[in-house]
């Protein structure tokens, strides 16, 4: 595991003919909006807040090694916001520079804080913490990182690496806050990316061990008493990574190398969160960097993109029992990072590519959005 928890970690435009496979639908969407673009940095990783008004991504910017997070205002003109850590004792023991900003996570109800997302900087310790709404939720002389609200807004899940592996631990808000709680312990073995179930407070995460075994993901049912309900939703001998739960909380999907001579490349799996009826849905696939596969609001549909740099990486989707699936024209090339929202004049698909189909300056990523209806996800 890292030492830093770190995730090295508008106009007209035209669109290239797509070959098809047999079976397979093209969906027409609205043309693609840029949203956020930096000249010399890198814009990745949308997150729709709750009420989907506004739109969070992260900015790296190569050159001065900076990372920032940034809010887009869409009911606002879109207004840009960037995310900080207030006050100056970060930025005076990092001698005045500005303190990194990564990994916001937002809260469940946008009223809960005046900020209403968590995120992790460096603190006090010189090292990640937990930060939200003007405090330092954690201070830990270990890094912690990659913070989940639970769907009712008690808990707030992380990866604590304060020895040399790394552990899931939770706040409990409503309870004792300055002391995080162990979830998982399991010794010479790395617990992180935990994410929460959107109907109830199940801990999904990944769990990495060296050796053939590679990374799987487990579920704690009960943070509050992890010993008695936890338990692996894969233990394959490949790796399964970015666990994305279903709307509904009943399946989750995620990226894995099964069966694959070369581990580098992924296929994308769904399964259901009690472990059975795995089933692979898509044959090589870019991985995200932060959320992984995404799900329409209905659980029905997984949308993902293929690895094909041919037809330049294009959005599919596929229905989670697998029988129709087809692609999203999005306008654009290269694309990675899906995140679903919607509003009341549907869905909109937020996303990041290196620019619009046919363009050559191909050097930097920038977010796009575009609408769609599940009308669109129609097999021929």
């Amino acid at each position: 595991m890292s030492t830093r928890l770190l995730p090295m970690v508008l106009g007209a435009t035209f669109t290239l003919p797509l070959l098809m496979a047999p079976g397979a639908a093209l969906a027409e969407v609205s043309t693609p909006r840029q949203i956020a673009d930096r000249a010399s940095a890198h814009c990745k990783s949308p997150r729709w807040s709750p009420d989907g008004k506004q739109l969070a991504y992260d900015v790296y910017d190569p050159k001065r090694e900076a990372r920032e997070v940034w809010i887009v205002h869409l009911d606002d003109g879109n207004r840009m916001e960037e995310v900080v850590v207030s006050g100056g004792s970060a930025a005076a023991k990092l001698r005045g520079k500005k303190p990194p900003v990564l990994e916001l996570e937002w809260a469940p109800d946008m009223k809960l804080l005046n900020k209403p997302y968590v995120f992790s900087s460096v603190g006090q310790q010189r090292n990640f913490d937990l930060y939200a709404d003007g405090s330092w939720l954690t201070k830990n002389r270990g890094n912690d990182g990659q913070p989940a609200w639970s769907p009712d807004g008690r808990f707030i899940a992380f990866t604590s690496q304060q020895k040399n592996s790394g552990d899931i631990f939770y706040i409990d808000l409503g309870g004792d806050s300055e002391k995080p709680k162990r979830v998982t312990s399991w010794p010479n073995m790395t617990e992180l990316r935990p994410r929460w179930s959107p109907r109830a407070n199940q801990l999904a995460f990944t769990r990495s061990q060296s050796g053939k075994r590679g990374q799987d993901i487990g579920i704690c049912d009960d943070v509050t008493n992890p010993e008695g309900s936890m338990r692996m939703v894969t233990n394959w001998a490949a790796d399964e990574i970015r666990p994305s739960w279903s709307p509904d909380g009943k399946w989750i999907a995620f990226y894995s190398n099964k069966g694959r001579k070369n581990p580098k490349l992924f296929d994308l799996w769904v399964i259901g969160a009690d472990g059975a009826n795995a089933q692979q849905l898509g044959k090589d696939v870019i991985v995200d960097d932060h959320l992984g596969p995404a799900w329409t609001p209905d659980s029905t549909t997984v949308l993902y993109v293929a690895r094909d740099f041919k037809k330049n990486n294009p959005v599919h989707w596929v229905r989670r029992d697998g029988a129709q699936k087809g692609m999203l024209e999005t306008g654009t090339q290269l694309n990675s990072d899906l995140a679903i929202g919607a509003d009341r004049k549907g869905l909109r698909l937020a996303f990041r590519a290196l620019g619009q189909s046919g363009s050559t300056n191909k050097t930097w990523q920038r977010l796009y959005m575009v609408r769609f209806t599940m009308d669109d996800l129609k097999a021929n």
